[in-house]
């Protein structure tokens, strides 16, 4: 499998994660979340990867909030290798 296909994959794991989560609260919102990781399947880009798996951005604190912080950070951090991210 190339490099492009597995990031989709692992983008379509966090997407499946959030869908199936809770809305969020005060920071993490579910449907910006859903919205990005869309609009990140339709135009790659490594460079919005990175903002999407920011400490503190939108998708992580969503992550905490619904209680699977460690499972975002896990595969947010095998997405970084993937592509390189540092």
């Amino acid at each position: 499998m190339d490099t492009d296909s597995l990031a989709r994959e692992f983008l379509l794991k966090l997407r499946a994660r959030v869908e199936a989560g809770g809305e969020g609260g005060m920071y993490g919102d579910r449907a910006e979340a859903l919205r990005d990781l869309d609009n990140l399947l339709s135009f790659p880009s490594t460079g919005q990867v990175k903002v999407l798996l920011l400490p503190t951005a939108n998708l992580q604190e969503l992550a905490i909030e619904c209680g699977w912080g460690e499972e975002f950070n896990e595969l947010a951090a095998q997405l970084e290798i993937l592509l390189d991210i540092t």
